[in-house]
């Protein structure tokens, strides 16, 4: 069990399973403060997901079991679309473990119990298994690990599954000996869901000719786990060797460098790397198409593999994940966005949301370098006037320099065709600052004796 300082907390369903672990980890409690330890009382988190109209009944249930046995209690109500496209199960598991991940952060707590067992385990195998699940789902649960919260939510309890190695048998032995209460759900028996009908049809069967079914499946899952780790490991391998120098902050891998890997290999890297993202897994389809096409890429090819709200972009050699931006060619931009004024009076930020950016303004620190910067006195002179590209625009980056296109410009210095739908800003006629370019070398000119400023563009997405 978890040191003493950390608060705990369980999943509290109102089944047999929750109520079992529910018990036994009052039990415990009790235990350790008999023996002289200050424990702070765990939380019960039940979740009513309002799908049965017994959810009330068993919300219930559940805070007079939880507050009997001395245990904090909360309950949080979510909303299911039954419609939605990861189906019913899916939703309601999600919607569950995003309120649990957020009870846990309010209330501090290190370690969140839930009462998966043994037989949980197996099914949770086949069932993938059926789904046509890659390595990572029939690897199945672990004992210990992290929350299955979406991408880009943190949260810092650590999931804990202390009854996995028990069977459901072995459960309701113990719940009936301790003359435990728990609901039933109905829903539990309609064999409508996959994973009903392997609990009362298929496992009784395969129990009939394999009773130690449940260990051969924890088995196999262990060693699927143990597999996964070696094709992790292999992936970071291939994507240390074909990470992009690039000074980009972002992650770029080198299409060149990938050619040197097998279908199965470069796949594997791709999974990886996807998984790395927070992206959901892609099918075996279309994971295939972007071997083949990345594969199949000539030298000075450019791709876009799109892929939920991400795509997969092959350009100038280097392949990459970035947004779905709005518009794809830079040239024939429209002018559905409206002029944004700015009267500038020191701000250090200008947020930009119609380009999914902001301009970020810095003064130069005395001694340092005033090449590309601009005069206060110049910023504050006139509003300044963010506009979308019509097309025709030229800039100049030294005040001695060429004014040349700004897809003269993007194209020598490798900017990327799906981020050129940036914001240009204005002085009356006159440009002064170019996304991704610069200050204008015309609007650079001034006192460099004042104070100056330099100009940045920084994305949002």
């Amino acid at each position: 069990m978890p040191g003493d300082a950390c608060r705990l907390a369980l999943a509290l369903s109102g089944g047999l399973d929750s109520m079992v672990l529910l018990d036994a980890l009052a039990h415990w409690v009790q235990t350790r403060r008999d023996a002289g330890e200050a424990l702070a009382p765990p939380l019960a988190i039940h979740i009513h997901h309002g799908l049965s109209e017994h959810a009330n009944d068993w919300l219930v249930v559940c805070e007079r079991e939880a507050r009997l046995r001395g245990f904090a209690f909360e309950a949080l109500r979510v909303n299911v679309s039954r419609d939605a496209r990861q189906g019913i199960e899916g939703a309601a598991r999600a919607a569950r473990y995003e309120a649990l991940a957020a009870s846990c952060n309010a209330h501090g707590v290190d370690w969140l119990m839930t009462a998966h067992h043994a037989n949980d385990q197996a099914e949770t195998v086949l069932l993938q298994m059926l789904r046509g699940a890659g390595l990572p789902g029939v690897a199945a649960m672990a004992v210990e690990g992290a929350l299955p919260v979406a991408a880009g939510e943190l949260c810092r309890a650590r999931l804990l599954r202390p009854l996995l190695d028990i069977s459901r048998e072995t459960m309701r032995a113990y719940a009936k000996a301790r003359s435990l209460t728990w609901v039933e759900d109905p829903s539990n028996d309609d064999r409508h869901y996959l994973r009903n009908a392997l609990r009362h049809d298929v496992m009784p069967a395969i129990a009939a000719h394999v009773p130690a079914y449940r260990e051969t499946l924890a088995r196999f899952a262990r060693h699927a786990a143990q597999a996964q780790s070696l094709l992790d490991q292999l992936a970071q391998t291939d994507f240390d060797m074909a990470r992009s120098a690039s000074t980009h902050g972002d992650e770029r891998l080198q299409r060149s460098r990938l050619q040197a890997l097998d279908a199965p290999r470069l796949a594997n890297l791709l999974r990886y790397w996807t998984a790395r993202r927070g992206l959901a897994m892609p099918p075996e389809a279309r994971l295939d198409e972007w071997v083949r096409q990345i594969r199949d890429a000539q030298a000075a090819a450019s791709l876009e593999l799109p892929h939920g709200d991400a795509v997969l972009r092959l350009y100038r050699d280097e392949l990459q994940w970035t947004a779905v931006y709005g518009s794809a060619d830079p040239d024939d931009m429209d002018d559905m966005v409206s002029d944004v004024v700015l009267r500038w009076s020191g701000e250090r930020e200008w947020p930009l949301p119609q380009w999914q950016g902001s301009i970020v303004f810095e003064p130069v620190a005395e001694g340092e370098s005033a090449d590309g910067t601009i005069d206060e006195h110049v910023l504050r002179a006139r509003p300044l006037v963010a506009r979308p590209r019509m097309g025709g625009e030229r800039w100049r980056e030294r005040a001695d320099g060429h004014s040349r296109s700004l897809k003269h410009w993007y194209q020598s210095r490798g900017v990327a065709a799906w981020l050129r739908h940036v914001p240009i800003v204005w002085q009356g006629k006159d440009i002064v600052f170019v996304a991704r370019l610069g200050i204008d070398g015309a609007a650079q000119s001034g006192e460099r004796a004042g104070v100056r400023w330099r100009m940045m563009w920084r994305d949002e997405a």
